[in-house]
């Protein structure tokens, strides 16, 4: 690995979200170039700073509702309504639990 696909990977990789084998290779890459892994640890320790000076902070109890409800109102047109019965829909002329009845022991 080139330092300049460190480059390019590092934030995936402080965040957890690369894959196994890339992960893999990037943490060979850091044992092998100490500027990389000076990078790296200055990223690491950077991102614990600010999530220790800005702790994050709790929504009130019905901030999930209100904002469901919300886009839930915004996205009505987008959102699956339910079928309406249409009169040309085809329907089984016979009960399933008929035709496949359950097997009891």
């Amino acid at each position: 690995m080139r330092c300049s696909d460190f480059q390019e990977l590092l934030d995936l990789y402080m965040d957890g979200d690369l894959p196994e084998e890339m992960r893999a290779r990037l943490e060979r890459h850091l044992l092998r170039c100490a500027e990389c892994a000076f990078q790296a640890r200055t990223l690491e320790q950077t991102r614990a700073h600010l999530r220790a000076a800005y702790p994050h902070p709790e929504p009130p109890p019905a901030f999930r509702e209100k904002m469901a409800a919300r886009l839930q109102d915004a996205f009505q047109d987008w959102l699956r309504r339910e079928p309406e019965p249409n009169a040309a829909q085809w329907s089984l002329p016979f009960l399933l639990s008929e035709r496949f009845p359950q097997e009891t022991p």
